[in-house]
C-alpha cells in the first residue's frame, strides 16, 4: 500500500508537469520564402541574352552586410525569357538587410530587404515587408513572386552604410 501511494505521489505531479508543457514540434511556421528576381536593361530586355552587353549571369556577385555572400541560385523562366535568381538572405534580429549586387567592376546596385521578426516560445517567424532597389520601392509580381530589377548603366553604391 505504501508503494502504491509512493508511485501515485510521483506519477500525478509528473503527469501535471508534462501536461503543462507546450509542444512545439508540429506548429513551426514555414521558413521564409526565397527572394527571387530577374534583371532587365533600360529597354525591359534580358541583359544576359546577347554577348555584346558586357554582362554574364555567372559574373553577378552579392555581398550581404559587407560580407561576401554566395547563396545565389539561378534558373531560366521561359515565360519571362529571362534568368531568375533566387537567394535566401541571412536573417538577423534586425528589421532588414542590405544586399549589394555586383554586376561588374563598374556597376553595383543595392537591394534592401525589410522584414518583421516575430518571436514566440517555439519559433521565430520572418515575414518580408518591403523591397527597395537603389532606393526605389519594389513589389513582388502577384503571380510569380519575382522582383524585377532594372539594370542602371554605371550604377554605383552611393551610401554603403545606410539601411532601411
Amino acid at each position: 500500500m505504501k508503494a502504491n501511494k509512493f508511485i501515485l505521489a510521483i506519477f500525478i505531479p509528473a503527469l501535471f508537469l508534462t501536461a503543462g508543457c507546450k509542444e512545439c514540434g508540429t506548429i513551426q511556421p514555414e521558413p521564409p520564402s526565397p527572394v527571387t528576381f530577374y534583371i532587365v536593361d533600360q529597354h525591359g530586355r534580358n541583359p544576359f541574352a546577347s554577348a555584346g552587353t558586357g554582362y554574364h549571369p555567372d559574373s553577378l556577385r552579392f555581398t550581404l552586410e559587407n560580407e561576401p555572400y554566395t547563396y545565389l541560385f539561378s534558373g531560366r523562366d521561359e515565360g519571362l525569357d529571362n534568368i531568375v535568381f533566387e537567394t535566401y538572405p541571412v536573417i538577423y534580429d534586425q528589421s532588414g538587410v542590405r544586399m549589394l549586387l555586383h554586376y561588374n567592376k563598374e556597376n553595383t546596385d543595392t537591394l534592401d530587404i525589410a522584414y518583421t521578426v516575430t518571436k514566440s516560445q517555439c519559433f521565430t517567424n520572418y515575414s518580408y515587408t518591403s523591397f527597395r532597389y537603389n532606393g526605389k520601392e519594389l513589389q513582388r509580381h502577384p503571380v510569380t513572386g519575382h522582383l524585377q530589377l532594372s539594370l542602371q548603366q554605371g550604377s554605383t553604391l552611393s551610401n554603403p552604410t545606410a539601411l532601411l
